[in-house]
């Protein structure tokens, strides 16, 4: 009787809206395209070779280079007004300029990555190459990664949206 009863919950959550429950349970419903994640270690590198890169062209006296790739914070602006990963726009500033991110990769971030599964296939139903970040912010702060304001200053703060989701103690929670 239990399994039939979550069985039914699962299908009631894949009727309501397939693009979340597609995040959220990897295709199990079979709605929107297949959409690749990115892990920690490999967006940490990426991030560290585009500084390099940037800092090497300061050094240089020449025009930074873009990146090919973008990394989008699709939290909201509570959240994301105490901390972003570094190197990361917000969602507004994104879609505020999206010609300018034409061609790249897309690859969203959220709190454990059930929003920016479900961002990440609209893009991807836009044609848009995307990658999914998936476990987010919170897996960034376990890697003990950095994190900085909006303003670009450090901090250890972390809005986790509500208290269901926790960080290593040594981080400040912030919640609502």
């Amino acid at each position: 009787m239990k399994t039939s009863s979550l069985l039914v919950v699962l299908i009631a959550i894949g009727c309501l809206n397939g693009v979340t429950a597609n995040a959220q349970f990897g295709g199990l419903f079979g709605r929107g395209p297949k959409i690749e994640t990115i892990e920690t270690a490999e967006l940490s590198k990426m991030l560290a070779q585009q500084r390099r890169v940037a800092d090497a062209a300061r050094e240089a006296g020449q025009p930074t280079p873009e990146a090919d790739f973008v990394l989008v914070d699709v939290r909201t602006d509570k959240e994301v007004s105490v901390s972003i990963i570094p190197g990361a726009i917000t969602k507004s500033q994104f879609e505020k300029n999206q010609a300018k991110y034409r061609g790249k990769l897309v690859i969203p971030y959220c709190t454990v990555g059930g929003r920016s599964g479900s961002y990440a296939s609209q893009l991807a139903g836009k044609g848009v190459k995307v990658r999914n970040y998936k476990g987010s912010i919170l897996k960034w702060v376990d890697a003990e990664l950095p994190l900085v304001t909006l303003q670009g200053q450090p901090t250890n703060r972390v809005h986790t949206y509500s208290d269901r989701y926790r960080v290593p103690a040594k981080y400040e929670q912030v919640t609502q």
